[in-house]
């Protein structure tokens, strides 16, 4: 084809843009309303999902660490020779013991993170306004909002306060294990309860840290980037020959 030239032409589509939340940046404000959905939408769905293998994960262990007291303190009172002087302390530590585990599952269940139930009312929000297409700025201030109380959820979460709960927690079980010790004259009975005292409230330590340490915290570091805009929409392109009009020739065709 005599003087045929070949030319990328590249369309872009006009931005929908919407109100940016307390905090945003303007790199925020000029994106496209639908990719701000989409990216919102991801976090939660994922943040959900991490929150639910959470909230059972420390339920069975919770679980597990409840049959276990539960266990020993009945195989210390069924089995054990009575004149053994380590069955009754036995007994009595892993029965306070079994007391305290009871609140690893309940927490794990009754302030499960919001953003598991939060999930599922983005999905029929989105249902319901044919995927965010029916009024898109409003779909995304409920989202926002939503996810604002997440992240604080979240921070509340892993702060300083529930270090200070766990601490405490931990050391009413040593205080009580331990007084059983102070209140004991036989030194034998006195030493497996200090034993108890000690090795109970460790596993105990470590459990409730590891509890707050592995709480979901995904939607605080996705919200920052969020808000300062940094995130690359995902974009498909597509490539297509066209004839020119005009001339002799094919232009090449890029649209995304």
């Amino acid at each position: 084809m005599g003087g045929a030239a070949l030319l990328l032409v590249a369309s872009v589509a006009h931005a929908d843009t919407c109100p940016i939340p307390e905090g945003g940046s303007a790199a925020l404000g000029s994106m496209d309303a639908r990719d701000r959905i989409d990216l919102l939408h991801a976090t939660f769905d994922s943040q959900a999902v991490y929150a639910k293998r959470w909230k059972w994960a420390w339920f069975g262990i919770g679980m597990t660490t409840l049959a276990g007291s539960v266990g020993q303190a009945v195989g210390w009172a069924a089995f054990a020779d009575e004149t053994n002087p380590k069955r009754e302390p036995n007994v009595i530590d892993n029965a306070i013991v079994a007391g305290f585990s009871v609140v690893g599952p309940f927490v794990s269940l009754v302030f499960a993170p919001s953003v598991e139930k939060d999930a599922p009312a983005i999905d029929q929000l989105l249902k319901d306004t044919g995927n965010g297409a029916a009024g898109s700025c409003l779909v995304i201030a409920r989202m926002e909002e939503l996810m604002r109380h997440d992240v604080s959820e979240e921070e509340f979460n892993v702060g300083w306060f529930q270090h200070v709960i766990a601490i405490v927690g931990v050391g009413a079980l040593f205080g009580i294990l331990f007084g059983e010790a102070l209140s004991s004259s036989d030194p034998i009975v006195a030493q497996e309860h200090r034993n108890n005292a000690l090795s109970n409230s460790l596993v105990g330590l470590v459990l409730t840290e590891l509890q707050i340490l592995t709480s979901p915290t995904g939607a605080i570091g996705a919200w920052n980037r969020y808000l300062n805009g940094r995130f690359l929409p995902k974009k498909s392109a597509a490539f297509s020959v066209v004839p020119m009009f005009g001339a002799a020739g094919l232009s090449l065709r890029v649209t995304f």
